[in-house]
């Protein structure tokens, strides 16, 4: 009981800082008081608004993101985790198109077994990322998800298949200058120019709720885990990872 008081207080913790990609199961990979490194990479996709979105309307945010990873289970069933990489981005709408190239991305999360019966498992999580500008794309761009993972363990060949997924809340935002930019190309096309200007706007996502579902299975016995995940907001985002377990 102490052990899921300290976890829930945590996250709350958490949740009031702003810190993507997988979520994966409740368990650790690592053993109490152990850590675990791992590589991954995510394909995410999302739909994003301007407050001004006379030109642009609704667009469709794609993000390649490749990353190192490292756990710590701090308590029996609860850990923590980091992970550092690089992210493009790409924005489409129906007027124009924006892109830039990989920049640097942080993610903090944490994730733990509230309750467990046999092979069943579920806890929360709450799991938040930092961007590196995009150059006239986005900048200022975060997003913070929270969300319950619940988990069946399925005996398979010697080993555990562990087959999870659940609910989760997301926010994720930024600023960009694209309305400005957009209507700056539209008069000079006309022969009307505009003067530069520092004008932004907000851009965040459409939507604020998406499922989860995923697999992970050791690849080494205890010591190797493969892990795939899928999700769905109104776009459908996707990735894997290998971690090792110390």
């Amino acid at each position: 009981m102490k052990n899921v008081i300290g976890a829930v207080f945590i996250v709350i913790v958490f949740a009031t800082v702003v810190s993507a990609g997988e979520f994966g199961p409740p368990e650790p990979t690592a053993a109490p008081g152990k850590f675990s490194f791992g590589v991954g990479y995510w394909f995410d996709q999302s739909s994003m608004k301007l407050d001004s979105s006379h030109l642009l309307g609704t667009m469709t945010s794609k993000s390649n993101q490749y990353y190192l990873q490292g756990t710590y289970t701090f308590l029996k069933d609860w850990e923590v985790y980091g992970r550092f990489g690089g992210a493009d981005q790409k924005l489409d709408s129906d007027a124009r198109n924006f892109s830039d190239s990989a920049e640097p991305y942080g993610t903090l999360g944490f994730k733990g077994v509230a309750y467990q019966y046999k092979n069943f498992g579920i806890g929360p999580f709450v799991q938040g990322s930092w961007y590196g500008d995009h150059t006239g794309v986005m900048h200022n761009q975060w997003d913070l998800n929270l969300g319950i993972s619940a988990q069946y363990k399925v005996p398979l060949g010697g080993c555990d298949l562990t087959v999870y997924g659940g609910p989760f809340a997301y926010v994720q935002q930024g600023d960009s200058n694209l309305h400005y930019h957009s209507l700056y190309q539209s008069y000079t096309a006309l022969g009307f120019p505009l003067p530069p200007a520092s004008f932004q706007d907000d851009i965040k996502e459409k939507n604020n709720f998406g499922g989860f579902l995923g697999v992970k299975f050791p690849i080494v016995r205890q010591k190797v885990f493969f892990t795939a995940e899928g999700q769905l907001t109104d776009k459908v985002s996707a990735g894997a990872s290998i971690a090792y377990a110390f």
